[in-house]
């Protein structure tokens, strides 16, 4: 993945919560950590939103933690 993808990426991210928690450029890696209440698919687009997101992850765990969920994803780029 391009970086100029994983920026397009982040910034949809953001507008669904603010509490993002970001390192970059590890290795060309990315360690993204996101907490929100719950995660809601109304419609299509939305679901082919989050199926494209976790494609470009190389890794992703969804845990529970308190009422929260912490969404954990890594990505890669050349």
């Amino acid at each position: 993945m391009r970086r100029a993808t994983f920026i397009r990426i982040l910034a949809g991210i953001k507008l669904v919560s603010n509490n993002v928690s970001i390192v970059e450029n590890f290795n060309n890696k990315a360690l993204v950590t996101i907490r929100v209440p719950e995660i809601v698919g109304e419609s299509p687009k939305q679901f082919r939103s989050l199926k494209k997101v976790l494609s470009y992850c190389s890794y992703y765990s969804i845990r529970p933690d308190d009422d929260e969920l912490v969404i954990t994803l890594e990505f890669e780029w050349q």
